[in-house]
């Protein structure tokens, strides 16, 4: 008697397990989401969490973010965090806090990248943010967190900015940027236009894990590339890929394993393309030569 009446319970409780899963489809109790990555009292002065935190996979992130939810899977998408914060001051109104685990903290920045809007402004919130009237954006370690003031007219940014800071307080991750970032750090490149693209680079197939960003070249505007972990191989197959789709293509060899490739794409007019053994650097959308061999050049150092 004793062992049935165990085995009833045991069946009994999987039943009831499988119908709670089962009546919520796409959203698990942060009881067994990460622990702590949402204040669970309250994100800011005056606005408490309304229920629980919900957990989104990918298989479920699409329940959340319908339309969105593809362009976060090339980046390593995981998991995503997602809760709401009310105020009595704002009647209606909520503070919605999603915190989306990427693949590395290169994803993580791609992501922010994609999202960073020219009239935001930093906020000092994670590695690096970006603060607009209802919205703020910022990235920290593996993470990348979007929060956004809903169901009213006027923002809040005193509010998002404090409960930015609240949940970048419970993330790990460090402050700096990542490694890879590093060789656009210089004065002619156009500081907040930088962005990475883990495949697809300028809508080829054959151009991947890239970073790009504007510049300013003898006086002039254009756009760069620069492939992020290529070989020597790889990186001379990009080449003769990239030679292929240009019109009046001429290709200079300059030594062993170090070519200047330039003629015109049909999305991009002017095109200009470095390879020197691993390293591939591109410009394009210039409107004229002067410079540009060199600071390609200085890429590939």
């Amino acid at each position: 008697m004793t062992q049935d009446r165990g085995t009833n319970f045991t069946l009994g409780t999987l039943l009831l397990a499988l119908l709670l899963l089962l009546a919520v489809p796409g959203q698990v109790p942060a009881a067994d989401a990460p622990a702590g990555l949402l204040p669970e009292a309250s994100c800011a002065p005056g606005w408490s969490m309304e229920g629980k935190a919900l957990l989104y996979d990918k298989d479920t992130l699409s329940d959340r973010i319908d339309g969105e939810a593809e362009l976060y899977f090339p980046y390593g998408f995981q998991r995503m965090t997602a809760g709401r914060y009310a105020s009595a001051k704002t009647p209606g109104g909520g503070l919605d806090v999603e915190v989306y685990l990427m693949g590395s903290p290169l994803d993580a920045f791609g992501m922010y990248a994609n999202y960073r809007q020219k009239e935001g402004h930093t906020q000092g919130v994670g590695t690096e943010s970006n603060l607009a009237e209802s919205q703020l954006f910022f990235y920290q370690g593996r993470y990348f967190v979007h929060l956004q003031i809903t169901g009213t007219d006027s923002g809040d940014p005193a509010a998002l900015a404090a409960c930015g800071r609240a949940v970048a307080a419970r993330l790990p991750g460090e402050g700096s940027r990542p490694p890879q970032l590093a060789i656009l750090d210089r004065p002619d490149l156009v500081k907040g236009s930088e962005r990475y693209l883990p495949e697809s680079l300028l809508g080829y197939d054959f151009l991947n894990r890239g970073l790009m960003a504007d510049a300013v070249v003898a006086g002039a505007q254009l756009q760069m590339f620069y492939l992020v972990g290529s070989t020597a191989d790889s990186a001379s197959a990009v080449l003769q890929r990239f030679r292929s789709q240009l019109t009046g293509a001429k290709v200079e060899n300059i030594g062993k394993d170090h070519q200047f490739l330039e003629g015109v794409d049909p999305l991009y007019g002017p095109v200009a393309v470095l390879r020197k053994g691993p390293c591939l650097a591109g410009a394009l959308k210039f409107s004229h030569k002067k410079g540009i061999a060199g600071f390609l050049e200085s890429f590939c150092q």
